[in-house]
């Protein structure tokens, strides 16, 4: 498996950032949603809501890592799983970007964090994909 990821380092690096990520977040959320979910500034209305929170940011990240981890070992490179992930961290930073500019969350604390940290993550992202060439 290491000879796999150090196949090509910086997409090797990227997709172990990725992983480490999803990995994360799905601890985050899938053992304290209602705490982690409120620093996203999200509430849910009811218990539904919680086992929403617990399934979407917990399951949907822990299955997103575990694909990539999957991709990256089935094709025995880590390439494909960089590319993955580049498609999926850009088009949040996207979305995220012009839905502030619909919804006027700009001021929000979270907003605050997120864009400047998703944007790092995502130039990063590209630059080891544009080494990874």
């Amino acid at each position: 498996m290491k000879e796999i990821f150090f196949s090509n380092l910086p997409a090797g690096i990227a997709v172990i950032c990725l992983c480490l990520y999803f990995f994360g977040m799905a601890v985050v959320f899938i053992s304290s949603p209602l705490k982690n979910a409120e620093k996203f500034a999200i509430k849910p209305v009811d218990n539904a809501g919680k086992t929403e929170i617990r399934v979407y940011y917990g399951g949907i990240s822990f299955a997103l890592g575990a694909f990539l981890l999957y991709l990256t070992l089935a094709l025995g490179t880590p390439v494909y799983s960089l590319a993955g992930g580049l498609f999926f961290a850009t088009t949040v930073l996207v979305t995220r970007t012009i839905f502030l500019c619909v919804d006027k969350g700009w001021k929000c604390p979270y907003t605050k964090l997120a864009i400047p940290a998703e944007s790092a993550f995502v130039v990063a992202l590209w630059v080891c994909y544009f080494l990874s060439k």
